[in-house]
């Protein structure tokens, strides 16, 4: 092929691209899933049953929440193995008061083993950021297989990703 035959076919293609991608087909907005309102990243801190004392001397680690591939009532609390070791999928209770639980001997990720999450909850402008923002908090508590009989609680506060509310 000549150079001039090359050039034409590449400027045709750009222009019918540019062209198409211009064009807005249907709706654009994806919406959300079920669980979205119990998503987000949480600043959360695991405590002893006293629920005063830091489990094994911790402190505030990042966890996530975010939904399950169903987009269902799952979803899952995820702490990037970081700490307590937990990736495990709960399910909303109730969608109006923001509760969640998971099933006895739920499966836990990371370890391999299980887990059983019970009262759940986030509370909408709940929290204090480490910055002084008023953001959601949250609260569960776990029996994990490699501890059984012990509940740990676990709270803590939404993430705002601002610079002064990070660790």
């Amino acid at each position: 092929m000549k150079i001039r035959n090359i050039a034409g076919l590449l400027a045709f293609s750009f222009v019918a691209f540019t062209m198409q991608s211009c064009d807005e087909v249907g709706d654009t907005n994806p919406g959300g899933t079920k669980t979205q309102k119990f998503a987000g990243d949480w600043h959360i801190v695991a405590y002893e049953p006293d629920g005063a004392t830091p489990a094994f001397g911790g402190g505030y680690e990042l966890y996530s929440t975010y939904n399950a591939a169903s987009n269902d009532e799952n979803f899952w609390i995820d702490d990037h193995d970081a700490f307590m070791e937990i990736k495990s999928k709960v399910q909303a209770t109730d969608f109006t008061n923001l509760s969640f639980s998971g099933q006895p001997d739920a499966e836990e990720l990371y370890t391999g083993g299980t887990v059983h999450v019970t009262n759940g909850k986030i509370f909408k402008n709940g929290g204090t950021s480490f910055g002084g923002h008023v953001v959601d908090s949250i609260y569960f508590e776990a029996e994990f297989d490699w501890d059984p009989g012990t509940v740990y609680k676990f709270g803590g506060h939404k993430r705002t990703g601002f610079l002064e509310d990070e660790l």
